[in-house]
């Protein structure tokens, strides 16, 4: 139903909207359902610039709707830009701070919505990621009380080749989202393979940072997650802010059979496994949006961990 009710709205057609009925955010039927529709052969792998893209940000701009978050951009959620000549978009929406005092401060859990089309459907990269961001963004609407500190959630458009989104977003942040202002991002790539390798890897959160003592404490709560420190990521959508000093949480499970093949398929993902990596992110989202530490302070001091010329390009 969420496939055909998108493909109708991209194609032109007339569709009803679909309900917005949320039930629990991290529902292990839901997140497949969301998983079967971006990784679907109608979508045909999410490449930029094709109808699958442009389906798959009309579902995400439905769901952020759906959910009362606020667009980033304007009146839209969708910031255009261009990729070797392929019009694509990312896909922000927002949730206010409810605390002046810190308000202004930002915290973006991030996920790529696109993937190489050609036959590669993308399941686990990164519908699962993108299903993970949106069960997040539905728990955080759903706390009668918002976080103190602004959740911003980006879909990030042609993360494949080349962070292309990220990096766009990053040089073009609304006026009222500065990167200056972001003091955590959480991103999530690739989390529907923790069979795989039996291990969720928490890459960015190095000694001393502020994500990795809290994480610490939390994952006590999911004790059939093998939760791994530590560790400089490459190649994801985390990378322009680091560069800008902003500490991330990156959660990526190792696929040792289907990463970039066509057996990456809605059928070969861990979906227990992957609520409770989703769940931990979201636990981690809230934590940090109400904590008394000072992350700012601690973005100045620290940054993300990482000297600026191992950070990335």
């Amino acid at each position: 139903m969420i496939a055909a009710a998108v493909l109708a709205l991209c194609a032109g057609r007339a569709t009803a909207a679909p309900r917005c009925s949320e039930g629990e955010p991290y529902d292990r039927d839901v997140l497949a359902e969301r998983v079967r529709f971006l990784a679907s052969k109608e979508l045909a792998g999410r490449a930029p610039g094709s109808d699958g893209d442009k389906a798959t940000r009309a579902f995400l701009v439905e769901r952020f709707t759906c959910l009362g978050l606020q667009p980033a951009f304007g009146r839209s959620y969708e910031q255009a830009f261009s990729e070797a000549g392929k019009d694509t978009a990312n896909v922000v929406g927002v949730i206010p701070g409810s605390d002046p005092a810190v308000a202004s401060e930002i915290i973006m859990v991030s996920a790529h919505h696109d993937h190489l089309g050609d036959g590669h459907l993308g399941a686990n990269d990164n519908a699962s990621g993108v299903v993970a961001l949106l069960a997040v963004a539905q728990a955080v609407a759903q706390r009668a009380t918002p976080p103190k500190r602004t959740i911003v959630f980006a879909a990030f458009g042609a993360e494949e080749t080349g962070m292309h989104g990220s990096y766009f977003y990053a040089r073009n942040a609304p006026a009222a989202l500065p990167v200056e202002r972001m003091v955590q991002v959480i991103n999530l790539d690739m989390v529907g393979s923790h069979a795989s390798r039996k291990k969720v890897l928490a890459l960015g959160t190095f000694r001393g940072l502020v994500a990795t003592k809290l994480l610490a404490k939390l994952d006590d709560r999911y004790r059939k997650l093998d939760v791994r420190y530590g560790g400089k990521a490459r190649g994801s959508d985390y990378e322009p802010f680091c560069n800008e000093g902003v500490p991330y949480a990156f959660f990526w499970t190792p696929d040792a059979s289907c990463y970039h093949r066509t057996c990456d398929k809605a059928d070969k993902l861990d979906y227990p496994r992957m609520a409770d990596i989703a769940s931990l992110a979201g636990d981690l989202t809230l934590t940090m949006g109400d904590t008394a530490i000072d992350l700012a302070a601690a973005r100045r001091e620290r940054g993300c961990g990482l000297p600026v010329s191992s950070a990335g390009r």
